[in-house]
């Protein structure tokens, strides 16, 4: 079973906790915390980026490949 929990910060409270351990009794579970704006804001940011072209690295297909070669050559030896 996989449960999401969207709330702020602000709203922990034992209550949650308490939820939590009804929902999944006697079983073990793993807890992931993350910032659930900030991909969006992330996201939104390199949109308006791209529309206004801030922030844009171009290059060759050329250079690509030669780049893409090289770290594939790092990550094997």
């Amino acid at each position: 079973m996989i449960t999401t929990y969207n709330l702020s910060a602000d709203e922990l409270d034992m209550s949650i906790l308490k939820s939590i351990k009804e929902a999944f009794k006697g079983k073990k579970i793993e807890i992931i915390i993350s910032d659930s704006t900030s991909k969006t804001e992330v996201l939104e940011k390199r949109i308006k980026n791209l529309k206004s072209n801030k922030n844009i690295v171009s290059f060759s297909q050329d250079d690509f490949f030669k780049t893409y070669k090289k770290k594939i050559s790092e990550a094997t030896n």
